[in-house]
């Protein structure tokens, strides 16, 4: 398994995207598409009340800021691919958590840290989950660092890296977290489900560990990659294994390219195509 990259020197906007051919990532970067989003949402509004509301509660301008920007980005590319009835939608969730969109035909994951939201769609009767996780220091013991790695590597089907080092941690947590997502339950269930949260549970060989999570994910159905970020972010995503690869966009950050992305329409069977 290798990381999803995009194209060099800089990420892309696909033409003519079809998502049961392609499933799509787009990185959104929210400080510099802050003016953008919030031009667009005020022009044609998009969030529900709902949202509006939770995000009025958040402690923090800047959080505020960031978190609202991603629920418009989401908003933008689910009305790209379902028209304008999406607008104002509500999301529903499931009894694990899980958002969907009501009555929408794509299913969608998102996940932000550090100014970067990462947004995953895929067509509605196909699982994701996207994970994206800042550097920063990890207050782990040495048998949680162990566990979490070896899950992450089974999951993913590929190294992470030293258990004592943050990053490969971060790195199989992503994972995790993603696989979770996917899954449509929590982190605690997949971990009780692969033996690390029975109390008072003897501790295991990392490669034990990696034998069940590689078992778990077959069973789930579902493909653990790594997505490729900037420096000081680690991503994952998880998807059904019948799936192509997701394709990686980079979300417009001025207005014009907001627009733009608009003017995309749905068509049958979960396909994204953009008018002429």
């Amino acid at each position: 398994m290798s990381a999803l990259r995009s194209d060099r020197p800089g990420l892309h906007q696909a033409a003519r995207p079809d998502l049961r051919r392609a499933p799509e990532l787009w990185l959104v970067d929210l400080d510099a598409a802050a003016a953008a989003l919030v031009a667009a949402e005020r022009a044609a509004p998009s969030l529900a009340a709902g949202e509006r509301a939770r995000l009025r509660g958040l402690a923090g301008a800047g959080e505020r800021r960031r978190r609202a920007g991603a629920h418009i980005a989401l908003r933008l590319l689910l009305q790209r691919c379902l028209g304008p009835a999406a607008r104002g939608r509500a999301l529903l969730r499931s009894a694990g958590g899980k958002p969907r969109l009501a009555g929408g035909a794509v299913a969608f994951s998102l996940s932000h840290a550090g100014g970067l939201a990462l947004i995953a769609l895929v067509p509605g009767d196909r699982a994701v989950g996207v994970d994206v996780e800042a550097r920063r220091p990890l207050a782990m013991s040495a048998r949680r660092r162990t566990e979490t790695v070896a899950v992450g590597v089974g999951l993913a089907g590929a190294p992470a890296g030293d258990p004592a080092e943050d990053a490969p941690v971060l790195q199989a947590w992503c994972r995790l977290e993603a696989f979770a997502k996917a899954r449509g339950d929590g982190v605690g269930s997949v971990l009780s489900r692969l033996g690390l949260r029975e109390a008072g549970a003897r501790t295991r060989p990392p490669w034990q560990i990696e034998a069940a999570a590689q078992r778990l994910a077959r069973s789930a159905g579902l493909r653990v990659s790594d997505v490729a970020l900037p420096a000081g972010l680690f991503g994952a995503v998880a998807i059904t294994a019948a799936s192509p690869p997701p394709s990686l966009h980079r979300f417009p950050a001025d207005l014009a390219g907001v627009r733009r992305l608009a003017r995309w329409r749905a068509t049958p069977r979960g396909s994204c195509r953009r008018r002429r």
